[in-house]
């Protein structure tokens, strides 16, 4: 072989990503907990099953370039089996239009498996730097309250709302109520605004519905740390 087409080959190599195929859709990973963090998953595409490594909750994933568009994208238990003796797996919702999709697994009590994965966009042109992206994967509508005056509507059922706050490093607080109660708040605080991060704040039904009805995990990503 030429020293040339030696070359063309490992350029070609290179693109394969880690679920085998070319032209690939980039796709990262976050559990929500540790308990999903230790699970032994993997990602099915059409070219077959890749074990997804390192997963740390608030973490992203290094990016996993599967082919997608000609058979669903499928997350798998890889040592929980169905009644047939096969990995149990479930459907990741990747919309064709994704360009950088995150798959958020979080916990489902009526799926099989036990999890459930939302994939969000995550494109600098629709979630730039300095914002914030509320995902609610509860059955609960709600109104976010961010700074002292602007208030804007959630919806349930794994919906997303962006808020770009602008502006230099500050503190500003965030309150989260029930869409027909104001007075009913479900979570209370103050953030720190830098526009130098963005924050994908994920919603998810808490443990207790009387004490703790709504629970956050934010998910961090610096622009000057690259990840």
């Amino acid at each position: 072989m030429s020293h040339s087409n030696k070359q063309l080959l490992i350029a070609a190599l290179a693109l394969l990503g880690p679920c085998g195929g070319l032209l690939a859709t980039p796709v990262r990973f976050v559990p929500l907990n540790q308990e999903i963090a230790v699970l032994k998953l993997g990602v099915r595409d059409s070219k077959g099953v890749v074990n997804l490594k390192e997963l740390n909750p608030g973490k992203r994933s290094a990016p996993y370039n599967c082919v997608t568009g000609k058979s669903p994208l499928l997350l798998v238990l890889l040592d929980r089996k169905d009644d047939d003796d096969k990995p149990v797996t479930l459907e990741i919702p990747l919309a064709p239009e994704m360009k950088s999709p995150l798959v958020v697994i979080i916990p489902d009590a009526v799926h099989p498996s036990g999890l459930r994965a939302v994939a969000v966009d995550e494109t600098s042109a629709g979630f730039p730097w300095g914002s914030l992206r509320f995902l609610n994967t509860t059955e609960q509508a709600m109104m976010l309250r961010y700074g002292t005056d602007e208030v804007k509507p959630l919806a349930a059922g794994n919906s997303t709302l962006d808020v770009i706050p602008g502006g230099d490093a500050r503190n500003v607080g965030v309150q989260l109520f029930k869409e027909d109660n104001e007075t009913e708040i479900l979570y209370s605080a103050v953030w720190e605004h830098d526009p130098n991060i963005r924050k994908l704040i994920i919603l998810v039904s808490g443990t207790n519905p009387e004490t703790r009805p709504l629970e956050l995990a934010i998910i961090p990503e610096d622009k000057r740390a690259g990840n």
